[in-house]
């Protein structure tokens, strides 16, 4: 079991071209701080430039960030990609830009397909980034469900520390919604 938080450090692209349009995540975040007291920052990201800058700020002051252990990239997605505004970015280009960068951190991406990836594209994202584990959807996924996933699977990310038994137990306890969104957890191996 797990004695510390894993904090969520999570950036939002646009879900819709309608400005009007108010889909979001942060009443995710806002549920598990209330219920569940994971603290979370949240961040709107309309490009590749304020990802990369974001993401560097989080990176750069351990002492002041170090709990924010995950980090949730909620973007449309394509298989091996993330879009970011009308830009897709594939996992290897943000691999190379946060090379040995994403030491402990644990990715999620939720995203429809990201992980539509193999175990060989994982283990070099890993390897290079330096991060722990990524998760994600391996197919398209829908907003609410997705969001549930991700809403289980932060919870699990609190009750267990090994990575094994996070993995492990989302597959027992929520086996069938995991299959059926693709709902994928590569681990480093170091």
């Amino acid at each position: 079991m797990s004695t510390n938080k894993k904090n969520i450090f999570c950036l939002e692209g646009d879900w819709k071209e309608n400005l009007k349009h108010k889909s979001s995540i942060l009443p995710e975040l806002e549920l598990l701080e209330l219920n569940k007291g994971i603290q979370s920052i949240y961040k709107t990201c309309g490009s590749y430039g304020e990802f990369e800058v974001r993401l560097k700020q989080i990176l750069a002051d351990k002492r002041k960030y170090d709990s924010f252990e995950i980090i949730y990239l909620a973007f449309h997605g394509r298989k091996n990609h993330i879009i970011i505004g009308e830009v897709d970015y594939s996992l290897e280009e943000i691999a190379k830009t946060f090379e040995g960068r994403l030491d402990g951190k644990m990715i999620h991406f939720g995203s429809c397909k990201t992980l539509s990836i193999g175990e060989e594209q994982a283990k070099y994202f890993l390897e290079v980034t330096g991060a722990k584990a990524i998760s994600g959807y391996g197919k398209n996924v829908a907003f609410i469900s997705s969001t549930v996933v991700d809403i289980l699977f932060f919870e699990m990310c609190q009750k267990f520390e090994r990575l094994h038994s996070i993995r492990d137990n989302m597959h027992k306890h929520y086996g069938d919604l995991c299959r059926a969104l693709d709902f994928k957890f590569y681990l480093h191996r170091s």
